[in-house]
């Protein structure tokens, strides 16, 4: 069971370094991406002031396919 331990506090830490990234990039005034599949199934385009979009790359252009709510 060591090995599930570990797995559930690796999965908390690097949850925890996705937090900071997002918030890091927030105060350098850029936009991050990443995914999330409790809010869509692709990625997903945070900028600085908190819209969300879910987005696709299509010919090196990214699309938004829909708005999100804001992360709460």
């Amino acid at each position: 069971m060591k090995l599930l331990e570990k797995a559930r506090e690796n999965a908390e830490a690097v949850r925890n370094i996705g937090l900071i990234a997002i918030e890091e990039a927030r105060r350098l005034g850029v936009p991050v991406h990443y995914m999330d599949p409790a809010v869509c199934d692709g990625i997903i385009r945070e900028l600085p002031e908190g819209t969300r979009q879910h987005v696709r790359r299509v010919d090196g252009n990214e699309i938004v396919i829909e708005d999100l709510p804001p992360r709460v």
